[in-house]
């Protein structure tokens, strides 16, 4: 716990029991109470050395460009716009610039934009942890008040004001409502010092602190501008921070080379690990080949000894040329055997090529069986179509006569009719052509003669004469 936060618990303590006494002693004690903090003095060192320089003219890879639902950070007119939209969280942009100095100085100016809300915040956030569980924040708000906090862990404890009071503090030093404040803040660790509007602020101590990031922090539903950051360091910081940036860079290429190397070795071990497999495997491949030549030799072995045996007992008495002989002999048969077993075989493949023509022979005359009676089925089929089809358009024709000829005779009911003689001579001369039996006048007289259907030809020359 810091000094000051211990100087206002201690203080808070002091005034509660202030409160519940009374008379002239009390009186003179609280006019003391505000000697009762221990000067400190200044950071005195001079700061010179620019470290980043930052106007927002343009967009600059230091700083967030944001366009989303929630934030809105660009930079506008040579100046860095800053609204956060979510209603109950604040919001921190941190510059990219790697920040590893330990003594430095924060020199910019924020301000509060119109809204209808006086509860609008926004501040300096400075020496940001790596891990992200530790910062410091110096903020203000519309009201004239200011307030500084540290983050422990995931929550903020206050260095300034006190709990009931949230850490605000009333201050005169800051502008007015939508003016700008000069926030300057002088860090050597662990010291810092917080001046506002060129004027004192608050001055403190932060205990194992290391150097970190830093940026804006932004309240809920706040708007925001900055005109310009600046940071800037001391000659001794900017030498020593390079020597730590050197002795970082020279850890992380250790720590590189370290891990190259741990991965070569670990792929050596893999290799390694691959080799004593693979002699495994051919360990046991040689065990299994000696087992196999083993019981080689064993058959081999018996096999001797029998002979052996054969020869004790059955060729004792037998002469050796005899045996000579007879080996021959059994050596010629045994030559004389493969090779009628390859001429059987050579019978038997040329049986199988036989068997296989054969087969292909049958499909051929098969397809062509098969080709022929499909040819004469499509032929068969084209006649029967052609036939069925004469006899469609010949009855279709008869269909059509009778339909020209009722509708004919339903348009002239009350004509007869007339009975060319020359014509009834020709029908006549006709009709013993084709029928000898003779026509009588009663069925052909023209007092009593009725329409009835003529042939066609006939019909279709009178109706043309008509």
């Amino acid at each position: 716990m810091t000094e000051a936060s211990v100087f206002n618990r201690n203080y808070d303590g002091i005034i509660t029991f202030l409160k519940r006494k009374r008379g002239g002693f009390a009186f003179a004690l609280l006019i003391w109470l505000p000697f009762l903090s221990v000067a400190q003095t200044p950071i005195s060192v001079v700061f010179n050395e620019i470290q980043l320089r930052e106007e927002f003219s343009d967009k600059s890879e230091n700083w967030p460009y944001l366009t989303t639902m929630e934030n809105l950070y660009v930079p506008d007119k040579d100046e860095y716009f800053m609204h956060r939209r979510h209603k109950s969280t604040p919001y921190a942009i941190l510059t990219d610039w790697k920040n590893n100095l330990s003594t430095f100085n924060i020199l910019t100016t924020l301000k509060l934009g119109p809204t209808d809300t006086d509860e609008q915040t926004a501040g300096v956030i400075f020496l940001v942890q790596p891990d992200g569980k530790g910062a410091v924040v110096f903020e203000f708000n519309k009201s004239k008040q200011y307030r500084i906090k540290q983050l422990v862990g995931a929550y903020y404890k206050f260095i300034s004001g006190d709990t009931e009071s949230g850490g605000w503090v009333k201050s005169s030093t800051l502008a007015a409502k939508n003016e700008y404040n000069e926030i300057d803040i002088r860090v050597q660790l662990p010291q810092i010092d917080i001046y506002v509007n060129k004027k004192f602020v608050q001055s403190f101590d932060l205990m194992d602190f290391k150097p970190g990031g830093m940026g804006y922090l932004i309240g809920p539903d706040t708007k925001a501008k900055s005109d310009y950051f600046y940071v800037y360091s001391t000659e001794e910081a900017s030498v020593e921070a390079e020597a730590e940036a050197k002795k970082a860079d020279d850890n992380k290429s250790a720590v590189a080379q370290l891990g190259k190397v741990r991965y070569e070795l670990e792929q050596e071990k893999r290799s390694l690990k691959e080799c004593q497999m693979e002699r495994q495997q051919a360990v046991t491949v040689l065990e299994e080949e000696m087992a196999k030549l083993r019981q080689s030799n064993d058959r081999l072995a018996l096999q001797n000894r029998q002979l052996h045996e054969f020869k004790d007992n059955v060729l004792v008495e037998v002469d050796e040329d005899v045996f000579l002989t007879l080996a021959e002999n059994l050596k010629a048969e045994i030559i004389k055997n493969g090779k009628l077993e390859s001429q059987v075989q050579i019978y038997k493949d040329s049986l199988k090529y036989t068997h296989v023509q054969y087969n292909k022979l049958k499909l051929a005359l098969l397809d062509k069986a098969i080709s022929k009676a499909e040819k004469e089925k499509v032929a068969r089929d084209q006649k029967e179509a052609a036939e069925t089809k004469k006899e469609i358009e010949a009855e279709l024709t008869d269909k059509k006569m009778n339909a020209e000829q009722e509708k004919w005779e339903l348009s002239h009911p009350n004509v007869k009719a007339k009975v060319d003689t020359s014509l009834l001579s020709e029908l006549k001369t006709e009709v013993k052509k084709e029928d000898p039996a003779p026509i009588s006048n009663e069925e052909v007289s023209e007092d009593g003669l009725e329409a009835r259907p003529l042939p066609v030809k006939v019909r279709t020359a009178q109706k043309k004469q008509d």
